[in-house]
């Protein structure tokens, strides 16, 4: 073992020893004390999986803040008609240094201004002072593969430092498709204002038109709203106003957003370049810009009468929305972006096409007529494992049980990679009066849970047979040993912690459930012997552990079975077991093996390796 893991591994084990130690006198501990020990726990558990290379973590995009500040400068002593080629060049390598991570590519970069407020300003200098450096970056395809949480993927998608907007590719084309004002403005910016474009950008921009995207209700809907929403609001007396906080460069931004809309509504593209002339624009426009450049000049003219007139503009183009207007369909939309986002994802990489394997494929459309719903209707080139999960695939089930299924799934590789927004990942059917109950999850959902180290899931892996295994599924469970780790200790000892807290707080007392709740920890902490060991657990009881847990499920609670008796065993079997694992000498990897997580997520989907 490497010097600084073995240190990093005692330090661990020294600290979960304090921890236990604090948590049998946990009346006597202060609570901020025990909670800087959770809190040391927790970090030097990200320690030693840093160190030895099985931490999971999503990050957003390395950006150098070398180069930060000089791009910066770039940014906003620049507009788009002072841009020369060798600025542009200047621009491009400054952006590719700030963004170094070997995952990320540059797709596109622009200087994003707001026209009405250039308009407004004599010098260059403050016609830039609120420039927007706006860029989009593509990770690798095995990163967008990989199994993380998607509110983590969304938060850890965007660089926004106000002057500066990235934006990871799945997150502009799920944004385009709903027509968000800054990515429109981003796609649809004049070429004068480009500082870098792949070839794929510049074919998005040839298929879809302009139209297309303002056409779509959310943006048009989106520029109404905010301009008058942002900086309005309603009085006591139901009249609305402007805000007293209202700045120039907000009413600046209102406008923006009403042209937008007055656009849409028009046929016309989006005004997103620098101008002196609306020749495509109503009267309207004419006078509120000149409201907007005599505001400082003439101290008569108040940021009120530039509020009144964008009021007035409003409502003429809210006049043109009936119930009967012709937005463009998302669809229409969907089916261009999609397409082109799959290009760029699989970047000359093939889909190999799904093979449904004969063997057992019969018995597997049995079962999926028998479990019925929308499961019936998946192909079966699309089923990965199919079982009869609970107590039945623990050998514990009585006549009584429930029927039970978990059946895991691979969603069409075209429909994922095309897909402009996030598609059901679980389809679940369950209930006490349900007849067939069961859970359906998409690979990518599944490999998620995985990952966390959830115990249903985890146990899936670990067991032998199913009812129905693809050859993929095989080759998953053929390499269960690295699912074993500290974390799935820890979810097994969370699981084993929660069902004695319901035992203790007495919440099903003397009722089937509590007999299911005695069951499933003696289940548990039998899988976490073989576990310590670094061994999979078997899943499925046999011999006397078997007879001793069928005994609790069904015999009368009384004698050595009795209620207080088997609680009091369990908090003994549980310190034993705390105590046993904070004294190892060594620890397991912190963390399962998440590249091979995403190498068997990669062949699921059918794409090669190597780029044709």
């Amino acid at each position: 073992m490497d010097l600084s893991v073995s240190k990093s591994c005692d330090a661990l084990q020294a600290v979960e020893r304090l921890y236990n130690q604090l948590k049998q006198n946990i009346e006597l501990t202060e609570e901020s004390v025990f909670q800087k020990c959770v809190d040391t726990l927790e970090n030097l558990r990200s320690i030693k999986s840093s160190l030895e290379g099985s931490e999971v973590k999503v990050t957003a995009p390395e950006v150098s803040q070398e180069w930060l500040l000089e791009l910066k400068q770039l940014t906003l002593m620049h507009v788009p008609s002072s841009l020369t080629d060798s600025v542009r060049l200047n621009f491009s390598k400054l952006i590719k240094q700030s963004f170094q991570d070997e995952d990320v590519d540059i797709v596109f970069a622009a200087l994003i201004t707001c026209p009405w407020y250039g308009c407004t300003q004599k010098e260059r200098g403050e016609h830039a002072k609120y420039n927007n450096l706006f860029i989009v970056y593509q990770s690798t395809l095995e990163r967008f593969m990989a199994p993380h949480n998607h509110h983590i993927i969304e938060q850890t998608n965007v660089v926004d430092m106000q002057w500066l907007y990235a934006c990871e590719l799945n997150h502009f084309v799920q944004f385009i498709v709903k027509g968000k004002t800054r990515i429109v403005e981003a796609l649809y910016c004049p070429q004068s204002a480009v500082l870098f474009e792949t070839d794929m950008w510049k074919q998005l921009r040839s298929r879809l038109h302009y139209s297309q995207v303002t056409g779509l209700r959310g943006f048009l809907e989106a520029c109404r709203g905010q301009s008058v929403g942002g900086i309005g609001k309603k009085g006591k007396d139901g009249k609305f106003r402007m805000k007293d906080s209202t700045t120039f460069r907000e009413l600046c931004d209102s406008f923006r957003l009403m042209n937008h809309a007055y656009n849409s509504i028009n046929n016309l593209p989006p005004c997103t370049g620098e101008f002196e002339e609306l020749s495509s624009t109503p009267e309207i426009a004419h006078k509120s810009l000149e409201i907007l450049r005599s505001m400082y000049q003439n101290p008569d003219v108040s940021k009120k009468d530039a509020f009144d007139k964008l009021c007035e503009w409003k409502q003429e183009v809210d006049k043109h929305l009936t119930p009967k207007y012709n937005f463009v369909k998302p669809e229409e939309v969907q089916s261009i972006v999609g397409k082109w986002h799959m290009e760029m994802r699989l970047g000359g990489r093939t889909i190999s096409p799904s093979i449904c394997v004969k063997e057992g494929v019969s018995d597997m459309m049995c079962l999926l007529e028998e479990i019925g719903g929308p499961v019936a209707g998946l192909k079966p080139e699309q089923i990965l494992m199919i079982t009869r999960a609970g107590s039945y695939m623990y050998g514990l089930s009585t006549p009584t049980s429930d029927t039970d299924y978990v059946i895991i799934y691979a969603e069409n590789t075209e429909r994922y990679l095309t897909a402009c927004k996030q598609l059901p990942e679980i389809i679940e059917n369950r209930g006490p009066n349900k007849e067939v109950e069961y859970g359906a999850y998409e690979a990518r959902c599944f490999a998620e849970m995985l990952v966390k180290g959830s115990v249903v899931i985890l146990e899936l892996v670990y067991k032998d047979d199913h009812n129905y295994m693809s050859p993929a599924w095989k080759a998953l469970c053929q390499q269960k040993e690295k699912f074993i780790s500290e974390r799935a200790i820890q979810q097994y000892m969370g699981l084993i912690r929660n069902n004695m807290k319901m035992i203790k707080n007495e919440k099903h007392k003397d009722a089937p459930q509590e007999r299911k709740l005695f069951y499933q920890i003696y289940h548990k902490l039998d899988s976490l012997e073989y576990m310590m060991k670094n061994e999979a657990p078997p899943v499925k009881c046999t011999g006397t552990t078997r007879d001793f847990i069928m005994s609790v499920r069904t015999a009368p609670l009384e004698g050595d079975l009795a209620r207080d008796k088997l609680y009091k065993d369990c908090i003994n079997t549980v310190d034993d077991i705390r105590d046993r694992l904070a004294n190892r000498r060594t620890r397991l990897r912190e963390n399962c093996d998440f590249d091979f997580i995403v190498d068997w997520i990669m062949t699921v989907r059918g794409i090669s390796c190597s780029v044709t």
